[in-house]
């Protein structure tokens, strides 16, 4: 057997670096290992590197940075097993194979570092060389995927592009194409001298649509018609969506007015066999005006002409509508100071008994003079605010101050005749109207067996079954209502079955030819008046003028009468002179201070 001393010649004379440490436990894990032992060998060929005594912590950075020793060790000792591993020395700068073993003594092992050999090298690169194929794929994948990436980028920013210039419901051209388009025509037709014009498109009553059928069905008849404008668009005519249901075709090139007038009426024709009617306005650059919003505002004012007279027409713009709009704003801008400063008045117009001749009561009329404008027509201001919602505290003033005038009659003259106020559908749409009237009719005392509220049939354009709803509210207060301008609207038989109304009143435009040879408008009432009488509804007949006209009404046994012949509309000084016994008070001129 071979002695300790011979071992260790063995190892000394081997032609390997060896190298034998010894384990450090903490807590029974190896946390560094102790040099006991290097051969000859390994000091000439690692000269320096390592000391008897040396701690791996003290020496590791000099040995490797890719190799965990400790990890290694570790590992020995627990499978028992010989284990290899190859890295580079920087320290050397060459590759290195360490081959560790357990030793059965002392747990110590014992370690074997060999230069590698040029095989050795050829395999490292190899498995680089494998390493880079590897990474050259991945790179492959990558710029594959980045390409995909790419491609999804240009896809998504073209999509992006067509939203912001597209209708998302209908997929015409938006509102910003359309600006983009007017900014750019404007500025190269400028330049040319030539011609370019709108047509704007309001579709006719999509209101009613959206409200009797739904919106849904709403949005299906504007990508209906979408649809019929899409197969107008060619070189120079394009199609857009404005906004809700108006649409604006934009054309090019044009030679006068009338080339856009013949595109329009086309336009219309083909929507009408459709089933779809529409209002539009023309307006062309440069004759009209020479600036975008100009010609979009222009456009807008003709679209409402043709609203104003009828609808399903196109026209072009003429400067009298915007001086008719210049004229409208001014009064609506008018109308809030007339509010504030209580420039606003109420006269009284007398209605008389036809049989008895005896004073049935008033109706309030609503006038204004302005300092700037003089007496302006109620035609005129109240539709403006009605518009502009004016009209809501408009008529709340009217409201309280003919209360207050009816309260003032009773106290004083013993009044028990009617005081009729007119209310606007915009009033009645107010969800505190109800509350309203009975907080006024308390504070001034008023018997409602005095008042009467008076309508218009165009309450029933919008929520019918609401509107007769508040309208019974009311009757059930004993107020009563009286159907204002019948025949002149949308009147029918079946309103007058439909609306608790209490009184009719005849238009005057009917009493104006009464008296013509042919009886028409004579006939027309005498039948009106007979069969409103059998639905025990009183009748009024407005605009009575002459003794003619009071002869027929009285021979077709109408009611009561209001108009010039009994009594013009009269100030408060005037209606308390005659309620006070002054006959000649009713007639005075109206508007006449």
């Amino acid at each position: 057997m071979l002695e300790l001393s011979e071992f260790k010649n063995c190892i000394d004379k081997s032609q390997f670096p060896i190298v034998i440490a010894k384990p450090i436990f903490t807590d029974n894990e190896i946390t560094d290992f102790k040099v006991l032992y290097f051969n000859e060998t390994f000091s000439s060929k690692f000269n320096s590197l390592l000391n008897i005594g040396n701690l791996y912590s003290e020496v590791k950075d000099k040995i490797s940075l890719q190799l965990s020793f400790i990890d290694f060790a570790k590992e020995t000792l627990t499978t028992g097993e010989t284990k290899c591993d190859t890295f580079y020395s920087t320290t050397y700068s060459c590759w290195l194979k360490i081959t560790m073993n357990a030793t059965i003594n002392n747990n110590l092992f014992f370690s074997l570092i060999d230069i590698t050999q040029e095989k050795e090298r050829e395999q490292q690169l190899k498995r680089q060389n494998l390493r880079l194929a590897a990474l050259t794929d991945e790179l492959s994948l990558s710029r594959e995927n980045l390409k995909n990436k790419l491609e999804n980028i240009e896809n998504l920013n073209e999509e992006l592009s067509y939203i912001a210039y597209h209708d998302t419901l209908t997929g015409l051209y938006n509102k910003q194409q359309l600006f983009n388009d007017l900014a750019k025509y404007k500025k190269e037709y400028t330049s040319k001298n030539e011609k370019f014009g709108i047509i704007l498109i309001d579709l006719d009553n999509m209101k009613y649509i959206n409200d009797s059928e739904g919106h849904s069905v709403g949005d299906e008849f504007i990508c209906k018609a979408a649809h019929l404008l899409k197969s107008f668009e060619r070189k120079h005519l394009k199609c857009y969506r404005f906004g809700g249901d108006e649409f604006i075709i934009l054309g090019k090139n044009i030679a006068s007015k009338d080339t856009l007038l013949n595109i329009g009426d086309a336009i219309l024709e083909i929507f009408n066999s459709e089933g779809i009617e529409f209002s539009a306005g023309i307006a062309v650059f440069p004759d009209d005006t020479i600036e975008i919003e100009e010609l979009l505002k222009f456009s807008d004012m003709a679209m409402y002409e043709v609203k104003k007279k009828g609808r399903n027409n196109v026209c072009f713009f003429q400067n009298v509508m915007q001086e008719k709009f210049l004229k409208k704003l001014n009064i609506q801008n008018r109308i809030s100071d007339a509010i504030l400063n209580n420039n606003f008045k109420l006269y009284y117009q007398p209605q008389f008994d036809v049989a008895t001749n005896e004073l049935r009561g008033f109706e309030a009329l609503l006038r204004w003079h302005d300092e700037k404008l003089g007496w302006i027509n109620p035609e005129q201001f109240i539709s403006i605010a009605e518009e502009t919602r004016l009209i809501i505290e408009l008529g709340d003033w009217v409201l309280s101050t003919a209360l207050q005038t009816l309260q003032g009659w009773v106290e004083k003259y013993n009044f028990d005749g009617i005081m009729s106020i007119n209310v606007s559908p915009i009033q009645l749409k107010k969800s505190d109207f109800i509350f309203n009237l009975k907080e006024k009719i308390n504070k001034y005392n008023i018997n409602t067996k005095n008042l009467e509220l008076e309508i218009t049939e165009g309450v029933l354009i919008d929520n019918k079954e609401e509107t007769v709803l508040l309208l019974r509210q009311i009757r059930n207060m004993g107020i009563g209502i009286s159907l204002d301008d019948f025949g002149t609207g949308y009147s029918s038989l079946n309103y007058l079955q439909m609306l608790p109304i209490t009184t009719l009143k005849i238009d005057k435009s009917f009493i104006a030819n009464i008296t013509s040879d042919n009886g028409v408008e004579a006939n027309i009432t005498d039948s009106i008046v007979s069969m409103v009488s059998k639905m025990g509804l009183d009748t009024i007949a407005e605009g009575v003028e002459n003794s003619e006209q009071l002869k027929i009404l009285k021979r077709i046994n109408c009611k009561t009468i209001q108009g010039f012949l009994k009594g013009k509309p009269m100030t408060l000084e005037r209606c308390n002179k005659m309620l006070a016994g002054d006959k000649s008070a009713i007639l005075t001129i109206e508007n006449d201070d």
